[in-house]
């Protein structure tokens, strides 16, 4: 028998969607496209109907999954029949997003820190969608299959500075609601939110009965379905909504408002089960997230004056699928994490204004800007985004230096290509073009802060710890520096192609400091920095990266930011201080080192357990200020 979200779908299967050739489709290329012309500008006095889907970490893998899933066949979905498709990056300031910042993104317009809802990194309130479109006048809707207390409903709920504070959520919440705002409120959440909404004049429902039956009025629905998280659909027994059922509710209670509407929805589940690498529940998940997608595209081609955005806050697991299985039985499925990643998500949409993501690599900041136009009736105004550690090394500079020697560690899935160094006020910015193993090796930076002074790694200090991989494989590693002065004092690693983002720390990638004031020689110490990857620079499995190419020839790849705090124990930055930067990928135990170094080692150094000579470094002077005082170059 056929899963239940099968049997509530409107139409049979699709075949494969043909908007655009398999071979051209931003999700097959990885290529950035172009925009297309210009936008419509809808009347202000028109009434409007602006949705939003968010399969939160849904990559593309993730709909190619559930197409499988549900029809037999990738492209099937009714997500990717709708007529403008593009990807869109993710990256927030704190590096690889999570689901506060990157709903914090598509909500406002703004790249914020991690766990951040809709303020800024000072904590200074952003205005939301949902705001924008009350003060507008159209009726708002939020719905989730998470608690309504989470990140992604949060971001267009309340503001603060933690997603974790729930207390305060709770509150914010409450007090939102008490002004009857928004109109419709559905999701889980029960156990923290019953109290305090239950007080206050509101229609309630808890059934899809009850639901299906409410009608809006001056009071707010809400629907409170689950103590916590709405179930997944694989353990549906019918007692809670399914996505489609509450993606109709929230529209069947919406459409009447003469002014129009704005309408969120979250398919919160799909991240969840990618967190736990869980492929049984993952795919039904896509598969039922689209059923709900299905409802609001039907709904969307009865009116005029509506436009209809499916995409996701960011990808989750690395999942990868294979192209065959048949309709109800899951695709052989792989998983390269269990966290989120840096990868671009599909973006698919109809309406005016959305077809500036046609075959477009955009930011997901873009998502606010169309929207914003379609509740205001103004111009689009496309976003400038700040700079970001995304792997997009375009912004550093050319490369210092580039790789004169191929690999041959690693079965050829690794490359240092090329080394670029830069400061500014913030902090140091190193990128390293190439691409990247995720299953063996170490990519690792080697950073002397304090350049001429030969004290470090390589200057008579060993190391001892051996409590994660890159701690012991900073820790086994010999170097033998050729240069009179130079002395390893930190060093920044990326074991498995693992971000790290700025509000966290990992055994296996960041910054590690080598002797006092930072830590011990037993006991590396962690420094703040975020490391991220770029799209298509990281090999999977036995599979090269998608950006490999000849030696010295890859553009973007690891990007690392330092800021500069994290060396105010020992006064850095100082006026005419020099910083030394060497690239090393060597094996995750540390014993073997490849020639693939940067600057380049000389011909006679291949892999090998014997020290690691250093003949040559990329050095940088900064200012007190943090500035360079010359451009950063290889002696």
């Amino acid at each position: 028998m056929l899963p239940l979200l099968l049997q509530l779908a409107c139409h049979p299967p699709l075949p494969p969607a043909t908007t655009t050739p398999a071979d051209t489709t931003p999700s097959a290329t990885g290529t950035s496209g172009g925009t297309s012309g210009g936008t419509t500008t809808v009347s202000s006095t028109a009434p409007r109907a602006v949705i939003l889907m968010i399969g939160d970490g849904m990559g593309f893998p993730h709909v190619a999954g559930g197409g499988l899933y549900a029809n037999g066949a990738t492209g099937s979905l009714v997500m990717e029949t709708l007529p403008h498709q593009g990807r869109l990056r993710t990256t927030s300031l704190s590096g690889t997003t999570d689901s506060a910042a990157s709903a914090t993104a598509l909500g406002t317009g703004n790249k914020t820190e991690n766990a951040h809802l809709a303020v800024d990194p000072d904590g200074a309130a952003l205005t939301s969608l949902r705001e924008l479109a009350d003060d507008a006048g159209l009726a708002t809707g939020v719905v989730t299959t998470d608690a309504l207390t989470g990140a992604t409903p949060g971001a267009f709920l309340v503001h603060t500075e933690s997603r974790y504070d729930t207390k305060e959520i709770v509150a914010q919440i409450t007090d939102l609601v008490s002004t009857g705002q928004p109109s419709v409120l559905l999701g889980g959440g029960l156990k923290e939110l019953s109290a305090s909404l239950g007080a206050l004049d509101v229609d309630r429902v808890d059934t899809p009965d009850a639901l299906a039956a409410a009608e809006l009025s001056e009071r707010p629905v809400v629907g409170l379905f689950a103590d916590g998280r709405m179930d997944y659909v694989l353990d549906a027994d019918g007692s809670q909504p399914s996505m489609a059922e509450l993606t109709a509710g929230a529209l069947s209670l919406l459409e009447d408002d003469p002014a129009g509407f704005f309408l969120v929805v979250e398919g919160a589940r799909i991240d969840h089960a990618s967190h736990n690498r869980d492929t049984d529940r993952v795919h039904p998940e896509t598969a039922g997230f689209d059923v709900a997608v299905e409802v609001a595209a039907d709904w969307v081609a009865a009116h005029p004056h509506a436009t209809l955005i499916v995409t996701a806050d960011h990808e989750c697991g690395g999942m990868t699928v294979a192209d065959t299985g048949a309709a109800g039985e899951l695709p052989e499925t792989g998983w390269r994490w269990g966290d989120h990643t840096n990868v671009d998500v599909p973006i698919f949409a109809t309406g005016d204004g959305t077809e500036v993501f046609a075959g477009a690599r955009l930011s997901n900041t873009a998502v606010h800007a169309v929207l914003a136009s379609a509740i205001t009736g103004e111009a689009v105004a496309m976003p400038d985004d700040p700079e970001l550690v995304d792997g997009d090394l375009g912004e550093l500079g050319a490369p210092l230096t580039l790789q004169m020697w191929p690999t041959d560690f690693g079965e050829g899935f690794n490359q240092l290509d090329g080394l670029r160094l830069m400061s500014d006020s913030e902090g140091l910015r190193i990128g390293v073009d190439g691409v990247f193993d995720a299953n063996a090796n170490l990519p690792l930076v080697l950073l002397d802060v304090d350049y001429g002074a030969g004290t470090g790694l390589g200057a008579g200090l060993d190391l001892d710890d051996h409590k994660g991989l890159l701690d012991g494989a900073l820790s086994d590693l010999e170097v033998a520096p050729e240069l009179s002065g130079l002395g390893f004092d930190a060093a920044i690693g990326a074991q498995y192609a693992a971000t790290v983002a700025l509000d966290g720390l990992s055994e296996k990638a960041g910054l590690r400091a080598f002797q006092p004031p930072w830590g011990e020689t037993t006991d590396i110490w962690w420094l703040t920095a975020i490391t991220n990857f770029d799209d298509g620079n990281v090999a999977l499995a036995e599979d090269p990266a998608r950006d490999a190419g000849g030696t010295g020839t890859t553009e973007g790849g690891w990007e690392i930011f330092v800021p500069w705090d994290s060396f105010a124990d020992v006064g850095l930055p100082a006026d005419d201080a020099t910083l030394a930067v060497v690239v090393l990928l060597v094996s995750a135990d540390g014993t073997w080192a490849s020639n693939q170094a940067l600057p380049p080692l000389g011909s006679g150094v291949g892999p090998g357990d014997a020290a690691v000579p250093i003949s040559s470094v990329a050095t940088l002077t900064v200012a007190a200020d943090g500035a360079a005082v010359s451009v950063a170059a290889v002696p």
